[in-house]
């Protein structure tokens, strides 16, 4: 519970940083489109080379991976199908309804969720946590890029174009590195390790801003939005509901499934899944909204609700798993 509420008031911070100098006008109108291609063609593609890069697993830890990968790709999936047929029942159209389905699929993996696992469960959750995040980035860098810039153009094959992006690249190398044991290779020879750790130290604490400036992107979006009343807010029910589906019916859903499986599983693979399902909306979603011109306040909204709101769902969904996981 502290960790959650500390992670949160963190994230909180960041965004009111970005909101008071969007409202005093301290930074210039431009600024949140600025912010958000710095995070999209720099710090995100760094930060996923450098953390996958960085990883090394045990035959017993790359087993149990793949299947925390197989059923977070499963799930994720699952949560776009319900999306659809949500955002159609809500009469949602065109750039938000796009931003809906992304919003129920990806989630704050590894800013939140990270902290929250090593606090319960140590560098071994950590390690499991990864192969999910990797889930959503292929999702996320595929699908996500997809559903963002649809609106762009009506025929698939120039949809496709776009799936070829900084972020896709950086994912496909980091892949590689996992897939040839980069980290076996460089251990075995100092001369490429003083290499390997020059480049890592350089372009890792870049990486590792794409929190922090998508939180204050979001806070200068924010500073734009308006409640003059209580209609208005209510008028944000669509959101509501997301939260609901992302932050207890998907994550309950995954746990009353892994559950039936008995011992069939690592006890690790059903919590590691339900945990970071149970995150609420990805930061980096606003910023990609923003990039492909699709409704990036919609998204901003998304991510502040969820997040105040996972204040008291995680601690409900962590109690779930010690009972039923």
């Amino acid at each position: 519970m502290y960790t959650i509420i500390t992670k949160i008031i963190m994230l909180s911070m960041l965004a009111l940083i970005g909101f008071a100098a969007g409202k005093t006008r301290y930074l210039p109108d431009n600024s949140g489109t600025i912010l958000s291609r710095i995070v999209i063609r720099i710090t995100a593609p760094l930060l996923i080379v450098t953390t996958m890069a960085s990883k090394s697993f045990k035959k017993e830890e790359l087993g149990n991976g793949v299947l925390i990968y197989l059923f977070a790709m499963i799930f994720i999936i699952i949560s776009f199908l319900v999306s659809c047929l949500v955002s159609d029942g809500l009469k949602l159209e065109g750039t938000t309804s796009n931003v809906y389905k992304m919003h129920s699929m990806f989630g704050n993996v590894i800013f939140l969720a990270f902290p929250l696992i090593q606090s319960l469960y140590g560098k071994e959750g950590i390690i499991y946590a990864i192969f999910f995040n990797l889930a959503n980035d292929t999702v996320l860098w595929t699908l996500g890029i997809y559903l963002v810039n649809k609106h762009n153009s009506k025929h698939w094959k120039e949809n496709l174009k776009h799936l070829i992006n900084g972020n896709t690249i950086a994912f496909l190398v980091g892949l590689s590195c996992i897939l040839i044991n980069l980290q076996g290779f460089v251990s075995k020879m100092p001369p490429v390790k003083e290499v390997y750790t020059l480049i890592y130290d350089t372009f890792n604490p870049l990486g590792t801003t794409t929190t922090t400036l998508s939180m204050l992107f979001i806070g200068l979006i924010l500073s734009e939005i308006k409640f003059s009343s209580i209609s208005d807010v209510l008028k944000r029910y669509p959101i509501f509901i997301l939260s609901f589906l992302k932050l207890l019916l998907i994550p309950c859903f995954a746990l009353l499934l892994l559950s039936l499986s008995g011992n069939l599983f690592n006890p690790f693979v059903k919590t590691i899944v339900v945990l970071q399902l149970a995150m609420p909306c990805a930061t980096i979603v606003p910023a990609l909204a923003s990039q492909y011109d699709s409704d990036y306040r919609f998204a901003t909204e998304s991510v502040f609700i969820t997040t105040l709101l996972s204040i008291f769902t995680l601690p409900f969904i962590v109690i779930l798993l010690k009972i039923f996981g």
